[in-house]
Order: C-alpha cells, then sequence, then structure tokens
C-alpha cells in the first residue's frame, strides 16, 4: 500500500467509526407516521414506511454485501460459521463441498417459504451473506434450539437436529448465540413489512396479527432479550439505509418496538422521545369478550367483568356498545372518569337475547386523550335448549352454579365433584411419534406428504388421512394428545379424530399450534387410529402421543346431588381453594328427571391471592385464565397436563402476565436465576 502507515491507520479507523458517528442519528421523520399507534395499527403503519424501499434484485445483492456485511478486515461477515475469511466477489458461490469453500446469499426466511416471491426474494434485510454448506445444512428448515447429540458447524458455532423449543419437534438450526437477536429482530422485520402479504408461510409466519406463530414467537421474544442490539446491527442498519434499498429496521433504531408489537405491551403507544400520552392498557385494542350462552328463555342476561385500566387518561372516557347486534349487549356504565380509569376500574358487560343465533357487537373506549378508540369485540350465542351455563361468583371457597330455565321443569337436581388423582396407575406409553417423516408402520389415503417437519393432510383437491398401526386401547384411561396446526389460517382447518372408523373428537385450528389431550374410553386391544382433514381444510399433524394410566376417580361433593328447588342459580360452599371442581344439572318435571346437562368446570381461587408477599412469585388462576405475578424478567413459564406431558413455555417480559389456557388441570413450573417454583393450577371455562 502506498501511503505513510500513520496515514493508512487513521483512514482504517475513520472509515471503521464513519458509519457509527454520522449515520446513526434516525433521519428526521421516518418514523413518523407510526408515532401514537400501538399494536396491531402500529405493526401496520411501519409496514408501510418500510415498503417504501427499492428492489435491488437477486444479483444487486452481492453488491450491497460489500457495505452492508463488510467485517472491520475487510472480509464478508459470516453470521453461520466463525472459520471463514472470504473475500468480496472473489469467494462467491459456485459450488461447494465443506464448510469453507465459498459464501452464498442465505435466506433467513426460507425463499421456499413464500414460493420465491419479490421482493422477499431480495430484500437484503433478511437475505445474508453465508458459508455455503452450513446454509445447505440449514436447508429451509425454521430457526429453534436443539438438544444434546445434533449436528454441528464448525466449533459447534451453528446447530441443527431435533427441536426442543416447547411448540415443535422438527428438524431446526439453531444460530449462535451471538446472532440470535439479530434474527429475532431480522423476523420481527419480516412479519412488520410484508404482514398483509403473509399467509402461512413455512407454518412460522401466519396471516392473523402479529404474524408469527405462537412458539417461534415466544423463542424469539427470548433471543431478542438475551442479545441486545450490537454495533454490527447499529453499523448494517446505517448501511442499508444508504444503499439502494435504502430502508431501515425498526427493531435496531427502537428495540422497544419488540415488545409494543409483539410482546406484553401491545396497547402502549409508539413514543419514541418518551412522553406521556394517554393509552389503554387494558382491554387490549381488538380483543375478544366471548359472553358464553344465553338462554332466550331467561329473563336475566350472561354477564361478564371487565377490566379497564390506563395511563396519563386526561379526562372522562366513554364507553359505549355498537354493530349489528348491539341491542342484545349492553355496559353498565358509559362514562368513566380519568381517575378510575388510570386507577383501574371494572364495567359489567350483559348479554341477553329473545331470538336464537350467534351474536355479535363492539364496545367502543374513547376519549381521555386517546388518539384513537380502543375496540372490543363482542360475541354470544342464545339458545333454546337446556343447559348448564358458566359458574359466577367464584371465590376461594365458593361459586354460584348457573343453568337456563328448562320449560315445565318444577325442580333442578345438581351434581358436584371433583377428581382425584391419588390413586391413579403408572402411566403407560402406547404409541409416540413425531411426523418428520412417514413412518412406515402407518397406513395413508388421499394426499398426504411431510413438510418443514410435518405431515400434511389434504390438499385442494383431496381428503388426506393417517392410520395408525393396530394399538392397545383397551383401558378405561386412554389419552390421546395431538399436536396440529393449520396449513394455512384461511383454510378454516379441522382435524377429525376416529377409533375404529367412529368419531372421537374434532380439533378446530384457526391459527398457530394447538396441543389437546382427549381422554378415551372403549376401544379394544386391536385399535386402529385415524386422523383426517378434508379437501380445502388442509392440516399439519406434527406429533401423537398415546397413553394410559395417571387418571383420576371422581368423588362426589358430601350432599351432592341434591334437589335446589325451582331456580336457575345455586351457590355451592364449603370448598377447598385451588381445586377444579365440576357440576350437571337435571331437570325435574314432576318426579320424572330429564335428559342431563353438560357438564361444567370452575376452579376455586387460590388461598394464595389473600396473602401475597410483595417479593414472592404468585402463580393461579381465575376460571381460564393463568396469572402469574412478581416475575422477574426473562423468567421461563411452562406448564405440563398431570400426566407430565409439556403443552407450553413463555418466556416473560413483564412482572405481572396473564393468558388463557385450555380447560383442565395443570402443573405450572417458573424458572429464572433466582427462583424456582412449581404449583398445580385449575382451569375452567
Amino acid at each position: 500500500m502506498n501511503c505513510i502507515s500513520r496515514n493508512c491507520l487513521l483512514l482504517v479507523v475513520l472509515t471503521c467509526l464513519f458509519p457509527f458517528f454520522v449515520f446513526a442519528e434516525i433521519p428526521a421523520g421516518y418514523y413518523d407516521d407510526a408515532v401514537g399507534k400501538s399494536g396491531e395499527d402500529l405493526q401496520k403503519s411501519l409496514s408501510t414506511i418500510l415498503n417504501d424501499a427499492t428492489d435491488v434484485g437477486y444479483d444487486g445483492l452481492w453488491n450491497l454485501y460489500k457495505t452492508t456485511d463488510r467485517r472491520s478486515d475487510g472480509k464478508v461477515w459470516d453470521m453461520y460459521s466463525d472459520v471463514t475469511n472470504y473475500t468480496f466477489g472473489t469467494d462467491q458461490c459456485g459450488s461447494y463441498g465443506v464448510e469453507g469453500d465459498c459464501y452464498n446469499r442465505e435466506h433467513s426466511v426460507p425463499k421456499s417459504w413464500f414460493s420465491e416471491r419479490s421482493p422477499m426474494k431480495s430484500d437484503v434485510w433478511h437475505v445474508y451473506p453465508t458459508d455455503g454448506k452450513i446454509n445447505g445444512m440449514r436447508s429451509n428448515n425454521p430457526f429453534g434450539e436443539v438438544g444434546s447429540g445434533a449436528s454441528s458447524s464448525k466449533n459447534g458455532f451453528s446447530k441443527w437436529g431435533k427441536c426442543v423449543t416447547p411448540g415443535y419437534s422438527g428438524t431446526v438450526f439453531e444460530p449462535n448465540d451471538e446472532y440470535k437477536g439479530d434474527f429475532a429482530r431480522t423476523y420481527f422485520y419480516f412479519a412488520t413489512r410484508y404482514q398483509s402479504q403473509i399467509n402461512n408461510w413455512g407454518g412460522i409466519f401466519i396471516s392473523s396479527y402479529p404474524h408469527i406463530v405462537d412458539w417461534q414467537l415466544n423463542m424469539l421474544l427470548h433471543w431478542h432479550e438475551q442479545d441486545p442490539v450490537s454495533q454490527k446491527e447499529l453499523d448494517r442498519n446505517e448501511a442499508v439505509y444508504e444503499s439502494r434499498q435504502g430502508n431501515r429496521n425498526p427493531f435496531i433504531d427502537y428495540p422497544e418496538l419488540v415488545d409494543l408489537i409483539f410482546g406484553d405491551s401491545r396497547n402502549i403507544p409508539f413514543m419514541p422521545d418518551g412522553g406521556d400520552a394517554p393509552y389503554i392498557e387494558a382491554p387490549r385494542n381488538g380483543s375478544t369478550v366471548d359472553m358464553g350462552i344465553a338462554s332466550v328463555n331467561s329473563s336475566s342476561p350472561v354477564t361478564v367483568q371487565l377490566s379497564v385500566r390506563g395511563r396519563n387518561i386526561e379526562s372522562a372516557v366513554s364507553v359505549e356498545v355498537g354493530g349489528s347486534d348491539s341491542e342484545c349487549f349492553s355496559v353498565n356504565r358509559r362514562e368513566l372518569t380519568a381517575d378510575e380509569v388510570n386507577n383501574g376500574t371494572t364495567v359489567e358487560l350483559a348479554y341477553r337475547s329473545s331470538v336464537v343465533g350467534s351474536h355479535e357487537a363492539v364496545l367502543e373506549i374513547s376519549g381521555g386523550g386517546l388518539k384513537s378508540p380502543i375496540i372490543v369485540n363482542l360475541k354470544g350465542r342464545a339458545i333454546d335448549d337446556f343447559v348448564a351455563l358458566p359458574a359466577k361468583d367464584i371465590t376461594k371457597n365458593s361459586f354460584v352454579a348457573v343453568w337456563t330455565p328448562k320449560s315445565e321443569a318444577t325442580d333442578y337436581e345438581l351434581n358436584v365433584w371433583y377428581d382425584d388423582y391419588s390413586s391413579s396407575v403408572p402411566e403407560k406409553d402406547i404409541l409416540d411419534v413425531t411426523f418428520s417423516s412417514k413412518p412406515d408402520s402407518w397406513t395413508y389415503e388421499g394426499y398426504t406428504a411431510v413438510e418443514s417437519g410435518k405431515l400434511r393432510l389434504g390438499s385442494g383437491k383431496d381428503d388426506g388421512s393417517a392410520i395408525s398401526p393396530v394399538v392397545d386401547l383397551s383401558a378405561d384411561d386412554v389419552s390421546i394428545t395431538v399436536e396440529a396446526s393449520p396449513y394455512r389460517t384461511t383454510d378454516n382447518s379441522v382435524l377429525y379424530i376416529l377409533v375404529d372408523d367412529e368419531p372421537v373428537d374434532e380439533i378446530s385450528l384457526p391459527e398457530g399450534t394447538v396441543t389437546k389431550t382427549i381422554p378415551f374410553k372403549g376401544g379394544t386391544k386391536s385399535s386402529k387410529i385415524t386422523f383426517k382433514a378434508e379437501k380445502d381444510h388442509r392440516v399439519y399433524l406434527h406429533s401423537v402421543k398415546v397413553k394410559s394410566g395417571g387418571g383420576s376417580t371422581p368423588v362426589v361433593l358430601d350432599g351432592y346431588p341434591r334437589r335446589v328447588g325451582d331456580v336457575n342459580e345455586y351457590m355451592v360452599s364449603d370448598l377447598t381453594p385451588a381445586v377444579q371442581y365440576h357440576y350437571t344439572v337435571t331437570p325435574y318435571i314432576g318426579e320424572e328427571a330429564q335428559s342431563v346437562s353438560n357438564t361444567i368446570s370452575v376452579s376455586t381461587w387460590s388461598a394464595a391471592v389473600d396473602d401475597m408477599e410483595a417479593d414472592r412469585v404468585l402463580i393461579f388462576t381465575s376460571e381460564n385464565v393463568l396469572h402469574i405475578l412478581n416475575a422477574p424478567m426473562n423468567t421461563v413459564a411452562s406448564w405440563y397436563t398431570m400426566d407430565g406431558r409439556l403443552c407450553g413455555s413463555r418466556i416473560l417480559h413483564s412482572e405481572e402476565v396473564e393468558w388463557e389456557l385450555p380447560e383442565g388441570i395443570y402443573i405450572v413450573r417458573v424458572v429464572s436465576p433466582s427462583l424456582q417454583n412449581t404449583v398445580r393450577v385449575h382451569s375452567s371455562r
């Protein structure tokens, strides 16, 4: 090099620092259209901003990499291998045989997922230069975390193998810890920019907000937390913006956007300069309140208590019901003071209809300085049949059982019981299959195919079925656990389960991965289980587990069944805290018993609610909502069935979190570097 050494050194230093000191400031006005928005509206506004970009073309990526992915030594920055030293241009693939041969263009979101469409195919924000061989080993598998015994690149830098991330069991690719946050923020960018086009891409990107399937989203949120934005990302952000593509990654500029769009703060508006704008924390904008079932024969409405909580509310807030069936719904208060909302309050929603059918309306919360109204969807169903209704006034020691009137009934008999698991027999595995390939022992009918570690059932033209080999289902305590997801969220996918050609259950799959355990009786020593999807309602079958044992014995509460008179509700008292109870109701006309109702499950509150210590993690359920309070940041919460099957896992990003659980009894385990806590909870609707 023909220059004085001191000047050369200065030039190198200035070249490395130049992007950081000169271009690190976010361009004025770039995010203006997103300011003040929250949740889905915030994501949509960012999508518009990010789509103001130029498609550089697939071949154009080679040239972009020279500025976007250049190491300080001038070599290619490879995030899949730590042993490469590629020269731009000279070491482009071509063909490769081993790690270290050449670099190519790696779609961190595999291009087969979106059918190689533009501009996704050449979006430099998710297409990185990486080692050709390791890129090939990644294939089109999703990102995930692997266990021991997985394959890896040199030095164990990148790994691939069977997924151990809760919610998925196929083959995954695990990047190095150093770059997990980079890829997480890449996926948040991708889900945001292309949110209006996504249609079940790879089973990872889904059409419904926030456009990433639950198991992957929980993992990415954890990666984002454990690997914060690095100088590499800051420099790349500036380089991409200054390149011909010309857009930015907002999750690098403002990492807090991750929680505002994908995390637990979706109701909080985006205020890049801080600020004290009014906003509503609860209820969440776009959420749905299911009022349940009401009887057209009853003059009493079904009621639900709705929490309303805000921050920085400046004046009175209006609460109004509107929409197509607004006459069926009402709210007990139409105006709340600013202090009430800022301190948190409740309103009572009521639903009643004299017309059989399903009804929908919206609850609009506005005023108080809010930039835009909060819209909550309301729905309910009115029937003319006799049914038991969800319990109300639940405490730690009591609840009120409720049912619809029965025409001509003169009396009702209430039965209440709980499930005793202490006398269960040892658990026995009958079948345990993960469909990363087609098991030879199974038979298949119609359209079936393995895609991304899942068995697809059905196509646009044909049904599809997978039929198990002969299994012994003769025990009285068999359970069938199924993990499945929709092929597309627009498919209205339903998985049908049959034993010996007799229907057992059907699982609706609107979005995301669903795991359901189905108790089963009535099989034989030579039964077969069929899993079926109909054409145009395609399903991905992930895994099937069949077990016996580990069941329960019903124990009827003392004094029940009991006749309670011509009433439509009855208080059940002297109960044990944190236990799931069940009840049915039988109408009587004179002394003639009528058909028994459906079964309602209800969980009494935990006694811990009354004596919570401020520094202790509290885990409890209220109906079907799991509550975890006082959890440290990045705590991992996992929940299991009583027989030890993992149902799901979440990374907690705030001290107070809640989410819905399917009906049942669960073991919840909360683990962080500073604590470990395990409790049994009960979820009922």
